[in-house]
């Protein structure tokens, strides 16, 4: 595999779990798959400075019952009262603390543009889903550039940067903030700042043709 297939593998990897620990909790599941210590691993293996909150994240999730897990991601993420952090772009970007925007019918028209459609119950421009697009976008490029194929490979990672750019990295930090002050649960309190750092270090990667990537650690 190149340098550059492997790296666009270990990025859709880390959205793959951030993606994941947004959804509803299921702590069981975490431990016997190691999501925390995969994903810290992931990010450091592309020297960002994100993984140190992964390791934060492990040990919180240590700390915490399933119960109270629930409990605040509910409060955060759910309802049935005013969300603390409602998980939503159109929330952040169409103004006026609402839903189904603007915004969220062009995060649509991508999926769809790329082939896919939306079947889960949630937004389009729900946290999860929109981290989940990026790693399949880098799945993409992973693949066209395995098979080589560097027309397929430009075109995922111009979407890719596209997409991060336009319609996740802007209501991030706002997203994350509302998280911290939201809530005094450590884990989702590290997830936040784990997930506010990743992105800042992906929009600060130097653009390439076949990937926007993080610095390559020395070897």
């Amino acid at each position: 595999m190149t340098i550059a297939a492997d790296i666009s593998r270990k990025t859709g990897d880390c959205f793959r779990l951030l993606a994941v620990f947004f959804c509803e909790p299921e702590k069981q599941l975490w431990y016997e798959e190691n999501l925390c210590s995969r994903l810290d691993t992931l990010l450091t293996e592309l020297g960002l400075d994100a993984a140190q909150e992964a390791k934060l994240m492990e040990k919180a999730l240590q700390d915490i019952s399933d119960e109270q897990l629930l409990v605040d991601y509910a409060a955060l993420f759910v309802g049935p009262f005013e969300l603390l952090a409602p998980p939503y772009g159109s929330v952040y970007l169409d103004g006026a603390r609402k839903i189904m925007g603007d915004s969220t019918l062009q995060v649509r028209r991508l999926y769809r543009e790329n082939g896919l459609e939306l079947e889960a119950s949630e937004l389009p421009d729900h946290i999860a889903i929109e981290l989940e697009f990026l790693y399949f976008l880098c799945v993409l490029e992973t693949e066209a550039a395995v098979t080589g194929d560097p027309g397929e490979q430009q075109r995922a990672a111009a979407v890719r940067r596209e997409f991060l750019h336009r319609f996740l990295a802007p209501w991030t930090p706002e997203f994350c903030r509302a998280i911290i002050q939201g809530t005094d649960n450590a884990f989702y309190g590290s997830l936040a700042r784990c997930l506010e750092r990743f992105i800042e270090e992906m929009q600060a990667s130097p653009a390439r043709d076949d990937l926007a990537c993080p610095r390559v650690p020395a070897v």
